[in-house]
């Protein structure tokens, strides 16, 4: 089975017991957040129904089990700076966040403003409006942040994609707005010393790079404003790339030749077994894979995420050449050669390992936990956007007969069915908004007592 150096010592059955090591003393440790952070996330619809914050609440549920954080959606669809500053005290600060992501900018540019073609010296002058009072909510909004002693992290808007040849109307020069909004972004992080992810910059570069070999290529949804799962992954990577470092899963190297023959890393081994034949041993990862879908193979694809963050590592140096089985919990996982071993395999591509289908049960979680947010931003929608003009009796049948005026209003417009089924949900999820506040409570409970990695054995046998 090993080399011939190693075979002298494996005469009869070879055992070797490391002493018990704590996790605890090689758990990772977030640069950012602590233990009890609430994190808000204030946006306009690409917040308000987008993934990017889940596969964020999931990384750090995955990577970091003992770090318990809260996570708020704070977004709306269509809103722009000013309605974020205007909504900031009723509907992020009640929070009580330690921490607020903020992205706006692409309703702010008014995207009908943009088009193919020449624009008369009134759009042109109304395009230069915008990009001023974005400028001016923009920093209104920093200093309010600034006041409640919250920690900003600071997102350049998403990209417009007006660069793919997709059959879509193309709002031309609309990514070119959010470029200077992405300007106005990275002074504020710079004047408040804050940090800042470059979105727009990032996704701008893919398209770029990706439009070379395909025009109708996008990153982004057919309305070539909503991002997406790729869009949303693409967006979750950069902000993990810039608030996080690099970091494994786990890794377990064994080197059958040396004495010294363990090392890890996020891990800790004991009770190692070596026989002709199998080796085998007790592993507690500090952490669980991060655990992909077919929804993000397009992304992953993009990005170096699996080499940055979901490297789980197992090698094993000193194999005679041959097939190996890896067993974990006595259940079969799949079959190595001894080359692949000795230069490391990644396990977390492998979903049929436990730590892979606990990982699982948390990314379940996490979308439940979106879904149920999801629908709580049915009230502060309709009361931060529609019901912000209202002065009447403070009762929802007269609150009702105010939508149903605006309603009838916006018939005939391509938002409208929008619209209407907002406010049957605005309806229907009023009476229920504590029971939805406390399943939300509950299923970040469950999130916390089903992450936390496990000891359990391992084993590789000689096929």
């Amino acid at each position: 089975m090993f080399k011939k150096r190693s075979l002298i010592f494996l005469c009869i059955i070879f055992i070797h017991l490391l002493k018990p090591q704590t996790a605890d003393a090689q758990a990772p440790t977030s640069k950012i957040f602590e233990s009890g952070n609430t994190i808000c996330f204030l946006g306009d619809s690409i917040t308000h129904g987008g993934q990017f914050h889940e596969f964020l609440q999931l990384f750090y549920a995955t990577r970091f089990p003992s770090l318990k954080l809260t996570f708020y959606n704070c977004g709306i669809a269509g809103d722009n700076a000013e309605g974020m500053h205007y909504r900031f005290k009723d509907d992020v600060l009640v929070h009580h966040p330690s921490h607020v992501f903020l992205m706006t900018g692409m309703n702010d540019v008014i995207r009908t403003l943009y088009f193919e073609g020449q624009a008369s010296d009134e759009v042109i002058r109304k395009r230069k409006n915008a990009l001023s009072e974005y400028k001016q909510n923009t920093n209104i909004l920093a200093k309010k942040i600034k006041a409640s002693g919250i920690t900003p992290i600071y997102l350049t808007p998403s990209i417009y994609d007006q660069y793919s040849k997709i059959e879509r109307t193309n709002n031309k020069g609309c990514n070119d707005a959010l470029i200077v909004c992405s300007d106005q972004i990275k002074s504020i992080a710079n004047e408040y010393n804050t940090a800042v992810v470059d979105l727009n910059t990032r996704m701008k570069n893919i398209m770029d790079r990706e439009l070379q070999n395909d025009s109708l290529f996008t990153i982004v949804g057919k309305d070539r404003v909503h991002p997406e799962t790729t869009g949303h992954f693409i967006m979750f990577h950069e902000i993990l790339s810039t608030i996080e470092s690099s970091s494994v899963v786990a890794k377990v190297s064994i080197d059958l030749n040396q004495k010294n023959r363990i090392k890890t890393e996020n891990s800790c081994v004991d009770e190692l077994h070596v026989s002709s034949e199998k080796i085998s041993f007790n592993c507690l990862e500090n952490s669980l894979p991060f655990p992909t879908n077919n929804a993000m193979d397009k992304a992953i694809s993009l990005l170096p995420f699996e080499k940055n963050f979901n490297q789980e590592i197992l090698q094993v140096i000193g194999l005679e050449d041959g097939d190996y089985a890896l067993f974990i919990q006595d259940k079969l996982i799949t079959t190595y050669s001894a080359e692949q071993l000795n230069k490391g395999v990644n396990l977390s591509t492998e979903s049929n390992t436990p730590q892979y289908k606990q990982a699982q049960e948390i990314e379940a979680l996490c979308e439940e936990y979106r879904k149920t947010g999801y629908k709580l931003r049915a009230v502060p929608f309709m009361v931060f956007k529609y019901l912000r003009d209202y002065t009447g009796p403070n009762n929802l049948p007269s609150k009702q007969i105010h939508l149903e005026k605006k309603l009838k209003k916006m018939k005939g417009a391509a938002f409208y069915k929008y619209i209407k089924k907002s406010m049957h949900d605005y309806y229907e999820v009023l009476p229920k908004q504590d029971s939805l506040n406390n399943r939300l409570k509950k299923i970040a409970k469950e999130i916390y007592r089903k992450n936390k990695p496990t000891k359990r054995s391992w084993s590789i046998v000689k096929n």
